[in-house]
């Protein structure tokens, strides 16, 4: 993990990591088209970030970005890497990218929705995951698109206020859904 670096992506290998881990690493309702991606991708509104030990994946993380405020859309760790280290050193590795950022959220899913056993462990292994690497739970959560999320903070220097980390959040997504869809899929509590 000496050699970790992080890349920014092109579209095409963008669209290359979409298609050979992201359609395998979240469920299909949390997945939007990568047309979405690109679209905002192409107004400045999206990140797409690889993060390589030495030439060799390890890692993704996919941003939302309105202003100096960010989500962090998709991340995850190749399957057979993880529990191995790499995502606490991605996120830190964000910290340390993002620390003028005014506002950095995540979105986990939020255990208390969990339709089973086994989702409701998933569910709060990430979690725990988050709030271990540092992340504070804001108190916020939504619905987008029919998945219930906690909102989560990554800390850059401060935390924020419940009304602050709700207008952010709704900007983030109002930047990139018509106002018929925002209004129709986003709910924020």
């Amino acid at each position: 993990m000496q050699n970790l670096n992080v890349r920014r992506l092109d579209m095409q290998q963008a669209a290359q990591i979409y298609t050979d881990y992201m359609q395998q690493d979240f469920p299909p309702d949390e997945l939007k088209p990568f047309s979405m991606i690109e679209a905002a991708s192409a107004r400045g509104e999206y990140e797409c970030l690889g993060f390589y030990d030495a030439d060799s994946l390890c890692g993704y993380a996919y941003l939302l970005r309105h202003g100096s405020g960010y989500l962090l859309d998709y991340f995850a760790v190749r399957a057979d890497l993880r529990g191995s280290g790499y995502g606490s050193a991605i996120l830190h590795m964000l910290h340390d990218a993002y620390a003028d950022a005014s506002v950095f959220l995540i979105e986990s899913e939020n255990p208390d929705y969990a339709s089973d056993a086994a989702e409701l462990a998933v569910q709060q292994r990430r979690l725990r995951f988050y709030l271990h690497a540092g992340c504070k739970d804001t108190g916020v959560t939504a619905r987008v698109f029919g998945v219930e999320y906690r909102l989560l903070e990554l800390p850059l220097g401060g935390t924020h206020t419940p009304d602050t980390i709700r207008r952010v959040y709704m900007q983030l997504y109002q930047s990139i859904l018509s106002t018929p869809r925002y209004q129709k899929n986003i709910l924020v509590r």
